[in-house]
């Protein structure tokens, strides 16, 4: 049986809160706020975890994604037999079941872990969006003495798949943050959170792996790390912890690896240490900001690690160095091989990837480089952007490209989300337009102006190799 990548938002249908302006911590607050929290001592053999489990369970939560439903409140509106119009509170949170709340329908259900006293959630980005891609007109979230809430969204990050709620409550249960770098393989593991909307439930196994990168759950250009478990996961997981056995939440469940019946048990979960890193600038400034590099690279294959003198085919090889860029700076040449970022090994570029998208603009990456068999360390400073953006990784969409999405790249705009008729066109995830009829592509503006109804020659690259597509606008639907 085929088997693919299913990510959890169970289908199952509350009003959005007046539209305030998302809460912020003050800038560098948040380290302190999202401390990570040290591993305490070695506990004796227990008997049973439910001692652990009854704490964690009550920082863990239920999240309601919701549309609003247009109802004028006449008595021949067809919605009304279904939804009513009758209200017992300002956004109906003293309504028991969020599925009877008036003028909104849940278009799936997820789970969220409680980090602070005060009410920030973290839960995956996947949770908070509709099936139609777009972010959910409401969101409600259930704690586990059945207080029902509103939510409002303080920030979105796609490409790790994270998602930062706050709620306006106080004396909450928070999950400590453990060190995620410490966990392996064989820890003993536990996934808390809302599979199949049946209730909160906690379930056991192990560290199967850890680092799994380029398994493309958060798209190509998505950063991927992941703790692989056994621990079973299922649809209304996705958002959940997974706690180690201190009742520290190492992971946020996020997919699995299996079939459409269910868990086969391969599970995957954010490692904490990404989460705290994502979480800290989405509480302060409701987005991620990512620095620039200006290099390409790809996975080093056996031949080129043994002509560098490398007994492991580990790393990833620079194919290109953009001239006065920061890797230029650095001293970066095109046929390097990188084998260590931030203090971890680079096993895949989805590792250095991940290490990269860590630095702000003006953090520095110390990374170990492999040139004509030495070891060299090099310090690369994360820039601000390239060619002028203000921010490298803000996606970037065009009208006449209807479902493609693009962001800054080397030399032109990289194709980071395609719909399927620009894919078979020949624009697909990972390809870099650099020209547009002859005109050079370096920003959003420049490819509305060079695209035309009819036919346009497309300029693309894909890492070192170019191709002229001929592309008839509009694509068909």
């Amino acid at each position: 049986m085929k088997c693919a990548v299913i990510l959890f938002v169970a289908v199952v249908i509350v009003c959005r809160p007046a539209g305030a302006e998302p809460p912020r911590l003050a800038a560098g607050e948040a380290a302190r706020v999202f401390a990570v929290m040290p591993a305490p001592p070695p506990a004796p053999p227990s008997i049973s975890d439910a001692p652990m489990l009854a704490k964690v369970t009550p920082g863990v939560v239920s999240v309601f994604p919701a549309v609003i439903l247009e109802d004028d409140g006449s008595a021949d509106n067809p919605l009304s037999r279904y939804f009513g119009r009758d209200r017992s509170g300002p956004g109906g949170s003293e309504k028991k079941d969020p599925e009877e709340q008036d003028h909104q329908r849940i278009l799936g259900v997820g789970s969220g872990v409680i980090l602070t006293a005060d009410g920030w959630i973290v839960t995956n980005s996947h949770v908070v969006h509709l099936p139609n891609g777009k972010l959910a007109d409401a969101i409600s979230v259930e704690l586990s003495d059945h207080r029902i809430l509103d939510a409002v969204i303080a920030g979105v990050d796609t490409l790790t798949d994270l998602a930062l709620l706050k709620i306006d409550a106080a004396n909450l249960t928070p999950l400590p943050l453990a060190d995620s770098d410490t966990v392996a393989v064989g820890d003993p593991v536990f996934a808390v959170g809302n599979p199949f909307k049946v209730g909160m439930t906690a379930t056991r196994g192990m560290v199967s792996a850890v680092r799994r990168t380029g398994l493309g759950i958060n798209g190509e250009s998505g950063y991927e790390s992941f703790i692989q478990t056994d621990a079973s996961i299922n649809p209304g997981n996705s958002g959940g912890a997974l706690v180690n056995h201190h009742g520290q939440l190492a992971g946020i469940n996020t997919a699995i690896w299996g079939t459409r019946e269910g868990n086969i048990g391969i599970g995957f979960a954010i490692p904490s240490n990404l989460v705290r890193a994502v979480v800290s600038q989405l509480a302060e400034t409701g987005k991620v900001t990512r620095g620039f590099f200006g290099l390409q690279t790809s996975d080093a294959g056996r031949k080129v690690c043994a002509a560098a003198g490398l007994a492991a085919t580990a790393g990833v090889k620079v194919d290109e160095v953009m001239a006065g860029g920061p890797a230029e700076m650095a001293g970066l040449k095109s046929g390097d091989i990188i084998i260590e970022a931030g203090g971890q090994p680079v096993i895949t570029r989805g590792d250095f990837r991940l290490a990269l998208s860590l630095a702000r603009p003006g953090e520095s990456v110390v990374i170990a480089v492999q040139r004509a068999g030495q070891k060299t360390q090099m310090e690369l400073k994360a820039a601000a952007g390239s060619g002028g953006a203000a921010d490298p990784a803000a996606e970037i969409s065009i009208g006449s490209l209807p479902g493609v999405k693009l962001r800054k790249g080397m030399e032109g705009l990289l194709i980071v989300k395609s719909g399927r008729a620009a894919a078979k066109a020949g624009l697909g995830e990972g390809c870099e337009i650099i020209e547009i009829n002859g005109a050079v592509i370096t920003s959003g503006e420049a490819a509305e102006t060079a695209l035309r109804t009819g036919v346009n020659s497309i300029k693309t690259k894909r890492r070192a190799h170019e191709e002229t597509l001929a592309v008839r606008l509009p694509l068909p639907e």
